[in-house]
């Protein structure tokens, strides 16, 4: 009889008693079992584990939970953008453009970055970056 470890032992009998096909025979394993005290021992311990786990009876969620939870959900990820800043920028912003558009007037250079800064000002402001993507996930509040 080829001598089998003791690993092998206890996996090739946890197999067997999965009713599924071991590279090992019966006569192989219940050999190593009946040699080894502590095969024994761990194999006992399984046993108790596995008839505590046959003995508890899971519970079957009968309400459907779902519809309480995915408003909730949509309400906390829905965005909360006020439209109100919207509107000062583009006030501000046909405001330049009607100033720029004045024949007579040159304001030079600085007068054409005054969108710029203005629209980094107010990210700035609102402490928003519009190129910054979020790869945090917030399950939890």
């Amino acid at each position: 009889m080829n001598d089998i470890n003791c690993n092998d032992a206890l996996m090739a009998k946890m197999v067997e008693i999965d009713n599924e096909e071991t590279e090992f025979s019966s006569a192989q394993i219940n050999f190593h079992l009946a040699n080894c005290e502590n095969c024994r021992r761990e194999l006992e311990q399984m046993q108790v584990a596995d008839n505590l786990l046959k003995r508890q009876v899971r519970l079957e969620q009968t309400a459907n939970l779902w519809s309480g939870i995915e408003p909730r959900i949509e309400a906390e990820t829905a965005p909360q953008i006020s439209w109100k800043p919207f509107v000062f920028i583009g006030s501000f912003l046909v405001a330049y453009k009607l100033l720029e558009m004045l024949p007579d007037e040159d304001f030079g250079l600085a007068f054409k970055l005054v969108p710029l800064v203005f629209i980094v000002a107010v990210f700035v402001f609102l402490k928003e970056n519009p190129f910054k993507i979020n790869t945090e996930l917030i399950l939890e509040r």
